[in-house]
């Protein structure tokens, strides 16, 4: 049986091994390649040719959603399932909307990344369930669908902020992962805090928590 094409974008190298181990004991899924940030990722995917990338949304220099995007408009053959813990739905649906086939949460078992991973290898598109169940509590939660409504009027750059915000990086920290200056990082806070008319971390993170399961 001829293995599908496997290529990794995810920043933890940690998580990258054990995906790699695990990947290539399965006879159906051969991991071809990997990177570790966004700025190298399109170069490695160019010379490794996968059919199928999982593609983690917040990285070093472009994010995944940013990737998803230039692998569609040069390799549209190519499938994109989007790997991330951060599960805010406003991301995902930015993710698919760029040209990914699916999304698993990185609280999903193997066994059903491995489902997806052959879903969207045949051109189909993939959900994990716990993704649907936290969408389908938005929708019949009027006060969380309106904490939703406030997010989605944040970029897709003021997103990746606040989650590097939520996994507690200072700004200086954020500024050297996603490489732009600190004033910049300052600019994305001062908008985001207006946005969502928070005036602190605590509270801005307490405002993303009840829009994350």
């Amino acid at each position: 049986m001829k293995k599908i094409r496997l290529f990794l974008v995810d920043d933890h190298r940690l998580m990258v091994d054990m995906y790699v181990a695990l990947l290539n004991s399965d006879p159906r899924f051969e991991v071809v390649g990997y990177a570790l940030d966004g700025n190298n990722a399109i170069e490695e995917i160019r010379q490794h040719q996968p059919e199928v990338i999982l593609m983690d949304i917040t990285l070093p220099g472009k994010s995944g959603i940013e990737i998803t995007k230039l692998v569609k408009e040069e390799w549209p053959d190519v499938r994109v399932l989007g790997v991330s813990m951060h599960c805010n739905t406003m991301l995902i649906k930015q993710l698919l909307t760029n040209g990914a086939s699916g999304f698993v949460s990185k609280q999903s078992s193997f066994k059903e990344l491995c489902r997806a991973i052959l879903f969207v290898a045949e051109g189909k598109q993939y959900i994990s369930e716990d993704i649907k169940d936290f969408i389908t509590a938005q929708v019949i939660n009027p006060e969380s669908e309106s904490k939703a409504i406030k997010l989605n009027d944040l970029t897709k750059r003021e997103m990746e902020v606040v989650e590097l915000l939520r996994d507690g990086l200072s700004s200086k920290q954020i500024a050297e992962r996603m490489f732009i200056s600190n004033r910049t990082v300052e600019v994305h806070r001062y908008n985001i805090f207006r946005k969502l008319n928070v005036n602190n971390v605590v509270s801005l993170i307490k405002v993303v928590n009840e829009n994350q399961y």
